[in-house]
């Protein structure tokens, strides 16, 4: 399915902690909502090309071997699915792949540029989709 991003990713919260105690988590959870476009002149955009949808990823994950850091947050990103006027519900499994995907990469980067700097050793994330 095509598609236009209308926002570059949003990285909405982002957190890292270190834990004292290790604990597993691994919770990566991909939600699309149909959301409505105004131009910036404040009209509202009918969508006649595709609808609009707000693509977000919450995570929640300890990505080291020995659980002792945890990282969770949100990452947000608009795009116009182009002939699709669905809810978003209905999508199949790859459409929300390619739609997720640019949004799990921060979430790579983002943790292996943190855990560079707290850790002084970096964490590198391989996510493969689950659904």
């Amino acid at each position: 399915m095509e598609f236009n991003k209308q926002t570059p990713i949003i990285v909405r919260a982002f957190h890292y902690d270190l834990l004292d105690e290790p604990e597993e988590k691994n919770e990566v959870n991909v939600a699309i909502r149909q959301v409505v476009a105004t131009g910036e002149d404040g009209v509202e955009d009918a969508g006649e090309a595709g609808g609009y949808y707000e693509v977000a990823v919450v995570y929640d994950v300890t990505p080291d071997e020995d659980n002792v850091i945890e990282i969770s947050g949100v990452n947000t990103q608009v795009v116009q699915l182009l002939g699709y006027h669905g809810d978003g519900q209905d999508l199949d499994q790859e459409t929300y792949r390619l739609l997720s995907r640019p949004l799990v990469e921060y979430i790579e980067t983002l943790t292996y540029e943190v855990s560079q700097v707290a850790l002084d050793e970096p964490i590198n994330l391989d996510f493969e989709p689950n659904f």
